[in-house]
């Protein structure tokens, strides 16, 4: 009998279905809801009539209870579009740039990648790629539909493929396999580790290393701003490792980098064994964490509603620095207009063109001495002495305020 039949016949109306966890299959329950949001962060538009056009979907959470994964049920992989436009480097950052110095030096020496090969999945426009290639005299492959250089260049010992990384591409034959910020895009990622493992084969002493947000970071500081539409995957640590060992991979090493933001998992293709169990104690601290974090994301999004609409009325000059995933967010999940003047960014691909979703200018930095803000908005805290150092260098000192 129909669901729908069997409701009627007893009178009572059917239970929706809960969603299956897509790391554990374990059954999940939603707990956040976002009507609308721009489906890609790092498109950036000529006007800012485009930029409020452009597509979105809606956000709703649901939480694993089993393995903690949290992922958005209601995303549509066809709404996404990867091309050459697309532009969320964060390379122009010193701050950035010191930490990839830093990881490319530990997996260099860590695992001897030294005249071996690298392949990048998710290469972005190949600065990773070329610095593990540099570091180590190694041969590097990298997969990016948004790659928009030469596919090989000369005098370069790395390809680059402008694609997404697929079956098709069968064994990558890489001593290292890098992923960097590729998982949370992923609606299936234990069937994408799983195309990782395949395509290893039988190299035992292969090393993937593997980067992603970390969603506990997320959960116990309230950084509501990084719940973007692209992000449909949300890993804690136990999720993480689980969906690797489930797949025959041993865990090297696991940690938080970048303060806390993000995961690092560097996996052996020589092993099998069963992901880390989450603890008791762990995962009723995720738990709870998931169930205050509906009500403590509208106290903190009507704050920043109240404090935009108050900086308005005063005719504060206000910009926000960083025009990557989390302004996205927050411009667009405060509905934010002329309150704010602009966001700045050091990529000079961004400058000129406008935000998703708000349409808010990009600016370049130097733009601000002309017109001097009285506050600025830092998006990601980490950057807050890189922006505090580059604001005093043109004789500014607005008040900085972490979103």
């Amino acid at each position: 009998m129909k669901p729908s039949a069997q409701a009627a016949a007893t009178g009572r109306a059917a239970r929706p279905a809960r969603p299956a966890c897509p790391v554990c299959a374990g059954e999940g329950s939603a707990f956040m809801s976002l009507a609308a949001m721009p489906v890609l962060i790092g498109r950036q538009f000529e006007t800012p009539e485009a930029a409020r056009a452009s597509a979105r979907g809606p956000v709703r959470l649901a939480f694993c209870p089993h393995c903690s994964f949290i992922w958005n049920e209601a995303f549509d992989p066809a709404l996404l579009v990867y091309d050459t436009a697309y532009d969320n480097s964060l390379h122009y950052s010193d701050v950035f740039q010191e930490y990839t110095r830093r990881l490319v030096e530990r997996l260099v020496e860590s695992y001897g990648i030294r005249d071996k090969t690298v392949v990048d999945i998710g290469c972005g426009k190949g600065d990773f790629l070329g610095m593990l290639c540099e570091a180590g005299g190694n041969r590097g492959v990298g997969f990016d539909p948004s790659y928009e250089g030469e596919l090989d260049p000369a005098g370069r010992p790395v390809t680059f493929v402008r694609d997404m990384f697929s079956q098709k591409y069968g064994c990558v034959g890489g001593d290292l396999v890098c992923s960097r910020y590729v998982l949370e895009h992923v609606p299936e990622p234990a069937r994408f580790v799983s195309m990782i493992r395949a395509a290893i084969g039988g190299r035992r002493d292969a090393v993937v290393y593997a980067e992603v947000p970390n969603v506990e970071f997320i959960l116990r500081g309230l950084s509501v701003w990084d719940i973007i539409y692209e992000h449909c995957s949300y890993f804690s640590a136990a999720s993480l490792a689980r969906i690797f060992c489930d797949r025959g991979f041993r865990i090297a090493r696991l940690a938080e980098g970048y303060a806390g933001q993000f995961l690092c998992i560097d996996a052996l293709a020589g092993g099998n064994e069963e992901g880390r169990p989450l603890r008791r104690h762990e995962l009723a601290a995720i738990a709870s964490q998931v169930r205050a974090f509906g009500a403590e994301f509208e106290r903190r999004v009507g704050g920043w509603r109240e404090r935009l609409a108050q900086w308005g009325a005063e005719g504060r000059r206000v910009v926000a620095w960083g025009a990557g995933a989390k302004a996205v967010g927050f411009l667009n999940m405060v509905g934010a207009g002329d309150e704010i003047g602009g966001v700045v960014d050091i990529n000079p691909n961004k400058r000129g063109h406008y935000l998703a979703g708000t349409g808010h200018r990009i600016l370049a930095p130097d733009e601000l001495a002309q017109d001097r803000p009285a506050t600025v908005i830092v998006m990601n805290p980490v950057y807050r002495d890189e922006i505090r150092d580059r604001l005093h260098a043109m004789n500014l000192n607005p008040e900085l305020m972490e979103a």
